[in-house]
């Protein structure tokens, strides 16, 4: 099954400009990179959570998030804007651009307003949005694991789902 908006995202042409611009901005990073690899894992992770506790939210929707959740990180190295917050601005662009509808846009940028928040009610769209981004870690095997801002006891050090 074709994801159409996401798709629509991932060929539009402010968006590669982002994550080209990301690219570059991380690439001498040692800690996780932000990029479609992790951009996917949340989105599965994300899906496999959702169908575990009777979430129904549309593969289109999750994916879409994902592609947009941190495309803010741009700003954040360059003007010092939390990333989550330039994030849904960026998104917000992004998804006019390619006709996303107001109540698709709404839920989207809600996943991603709430992907780094710990105060996310539990078993919410946006709790197992923001559970999928840091799930996404592999910090179990990151070189850089003795230098990360992460507390130890919230790093992944064992696979869990």
């Amino acid at each position: 099954m074709k994801l159409e908006l996401a798709n629509r995202i991932l060929k539009n042409e402010y968006y590669q400009d982002q994550l080209e611009k990301l690219e570059i901005l991380e690439t001498d990073r040692i800690f996780c990179r932000h990029n479609m690899e992790h951009f996917l894992s949340v989105a599965r992770i994300t899906l496999i959570l959702c169908s575990r506790i009777g979430i129904e939210l549309a593969e289109d929707i999750v994916y879409s998030a994902a592609l947009l959740h941190d495309i803010g990180r741009v700003e954040e190295y360059t003007e010092g804007t939390p990333h989550d917050i330039a994030s849904q601005k960026t998104a917000g662009r992004i998804l006019d651009e390619v006709g996303c509808p107001d109540e698709d846009k709404k839920l989207i940028i809600s996943l991603i307003a709430g992907h780094r928040t710990t105060g996310a009610t539990l078993g919410t769209p946006e709790d197992v949005f923001g559970r999928a981004d840091k799930l996404s870690r592999s910090c179990f095997e990151c070189r850089a694991r003795k230098h990360c801002k992460w507390k130890r006891e919230n790093m992944n050090l064992e696979i869990e789902v």
